[in-house]
């Protein structure tokens, strides 16, 4: 007899920019899972929305949810769901590994940091019993859950998983996949940028060897008829060598040229030799978290070894190579000035730059950022984790702002600036293509009309 796991990605299933990435954490997880107990002995549905219909239809023995920070809400709301049903759940991803005694009491356990290992011995335990046992969960490394006396109880943490080839690739079949999709190459980044979160989650970088990430983009090549393929990797282009090694075994296997890249890279690693090698594997797009065109808030964000000087260059030099590259911003820092500010935007419109985003500056546990936010009185374990929701434009009235210099309703204002000069810089560059390709710019409506 199969027992059915419900996997549920607690996302924002409405909003493009969450729904567009496929949920390859719970991909791997599942495969792992596959592999350690049998593809006869488990059955799994993906989900982000509609946990009561899930539930329903497809009659899970047990509930699985991932989620990051802004989303924990909504991850707390499906735990109250599933054990509405008499499930248990499993809570997994960013926000729990970051905040394990927000663990909610709707949920058995939480799988903190990297889960395939942990999960899989969480699915024995309770397939062994039938249900979660405090005598069974107190020996699986990495996991923090609920005592029998209404404790919260972390187990000893477990190691990182040695060689990432011993994963297996993601259950893509239980995904949807687009022809523009996502892979992951690596985990990790050596930085340790004041405000990112997924640094402190992997702790260390580690990679999949060029042969395994080749022979991930040959099956979604051949068996999904993927077109572009972006790394979400938090850096991908750390190893030369490796990527000079993917190269050559996509030359080997016919690979190169039928399927373009995109990926990120950090302005500091920019040079005319790593651009050229990406431009040879095929990458098409690169992004850049610039932050700032302020020395002072950018080096409060990014460190020392970043300057704005430095930046430009970048930019000029993937440009030169022919690749096109966009760009993010933050504002809102503790000690960011209005003047700081409407350097960043000088920087945008010297660098002529139509692709960017801009954020203002959330606070992530885990984070230097989420320790002064805390200091301030803020943030804390109870909190409403929706105000850190990373749309400004949408939650900018209930946004915890970090800022001294500036209130809520100004940092708004500026959010808004920045909006406006990027549409405007965006309906310039479409009215330039229409002109040399107007066929192309007609069919480009009519998809958006759709």
């Amino acid at each position: 007899m199969r027992t059915k796991f419900l996997l549920v990605n607690a996302i924002n299933a409405a909003k493009p920019i969450e729904a567009n990435y496929p949920p390859l954490g719970l991909g791997y997880i599942a495969s792992s899972l596959r592999e350690r107990l049998g593809r006869d002995k488990i059955e799994f549905r993906v989900v982000c929305a509609d946990v009561d219909g899930a539930i329903a239809d497809f009659k899970p023995d047990i509930v699985g949810i991932s989620s990051v920070t802004q989303n924990y809400n909504r991850a707390i709301a499906c735990a109250r769901t599933a054990k509405e049903s008499g499930l248990p759940v499993i809570c997994g991803g960013v926000h729990i590994t970051m905040m394990p005694r927000s663990l909610n009491r709707d949920m058995d356990a939480g799988v903190i940091g990297e889960g395939e290992i942990t999960i899989c011995e969480l699915l024995e335990a309770f397939i062994k019993d039938g249900k979660f046992s405090e005598g069974s969960l107190e020996r699986i490394k990495g996991i923090v859950y609920w005592s029998g006396g209404g404790s919260i109880v972390q187990t000893p943490a477990r190691d990182w998983i040695s060689g990432l080839d011993s994963l297996p690739l993601p259950a893509r079949d239980l995904l949807t996949i687009k022809e523009n999709t996502y892979i992951f190459s690596s985990r990790g980044c050596p930085y340790r940028c004041a405000f990112c979160a997924s640094s402190r989650f992997w702790n260390k970088v580690r990679f999949f060897s060029a042969a395994y990430v080749v022979n991930e983009i040959r099956g979604l090549v051949e068996n999904y008829g993927v077109k572009e393929i972006n790394f979400y990797d938090d850096l991908f282009c750390c190893d030369l060598n490796r990527i000079r090694e993917m190269i050559r075994l996509l030359r080997e296997q016919g690979m190169l040229g039928k399927v373009s890249f995109a990926g990120a890279i950090r302005a500091n690693l920019v040079n005319d030799q790593t651009i050229s090698l990406l431009k040879e594997m095929g990458l098409k797009k690169l992004g850049m978290g610039l932050e700032s065109g302020s020395e002072e808030t950018l080096k409060y964000l990014k460190g020392s070894n970043i300057n704005v000087k430095g930046n430009s260059a970048a930019i000029e030099i993937i440009r030169r190579h022919g690749i096109g590259v966009h760009c993010s911003f933050i504002i809102g820092s503790p000690f960011e000035t209005k003047k700081d500010i409407l350097e960043t935007l000088c920087f945008i419109k010297k660098n002529n730059l139509s692709g960017f985003d801009v954020y203002v500056l959330t606070a992530f546990p885990g984070t230097p950022v989420w320790e002064y936010a805390k200091v301030k009185g803020l943030v804390g374990e109870d909190m409403d984790w929706s105000r850190l929701n990373v749309d400004f434009e949408e939650n900018h009235s209930r946004a915890v702002i970090l800022s001294e210099n500036l209130t809520g309703p100004q940092l708004y204002g500026f959010f808004l600036k920045f909006k406006r000069y990027r549409r405007k810089k965006e309906l310039w560059c479409f009215v330039k293509k229409a002109f040399r390709n107007p066929f192309r710019a007609l069919r480009f409506v009519i998809r958006k009309m759709r």
